[in-house]
């Protein structure tokens, strides 16, 4: 019978802060849409490795999230909002738990590909230069 192996522990050199900021041009008023995005990774830590905070036009949500991949690659899954409960302040059940939000790369630039969460004009799947390590 062939060993099982665990999914390995994501690297230790992913832990810090990482920022983006989205603009999605202005409003029908000349209003600026943009959302900040603030990722602190804490890996090790079990269902806690990181923490999300998502706030902006019409935005504020922060998400408790698990990472999962090695050195190169992590994904980062939804596990629940801040305040523990699977749906967010609207009652609105927008992510399974377990569900990659978004995948971080390094190859070369860091590239972010968006899964379940995506910016406002952002399509699932969408591949681009995104967060960058604050510290």
């Amino acid at each position: 019978m062939p060993a099982v192996l665990a999914a390995p522990e994501p690297a230790r050199s992913w832990a810090g802060t990482y920022v983006f900021e989205h603009s999605a041009g202005r409003t029908a008023g000349g209003s600026p849409i943009v959302v900040a995005y603030r990722l602190d990774l804490v890996p090790g830590r079990g269902t806690r490795d990181c923490l999300l905070r998502v706030e902006g036009f019409q935005t504020n949500e922060t998400i408790v999230c698990k990472l999962r991949g090695d050195a190169n690659s992590v994904s980062v899954d939804f596990h629940t909002y801040g305040d523990g409960r699977i749906v967010n302040a609207y009652g609105t059940k927008r992510y399974d738990v377990g569900a990659p939000l978004f995948s971080m790369e390094r190859s070369g630039a860091l590239v972010t590909r968006w899964q379940a969460l995506t910016p406002d004009g952002v399509g699932a799947g969408t591949a681009m230069a995104a967060f960058q390590r604050q510290r």
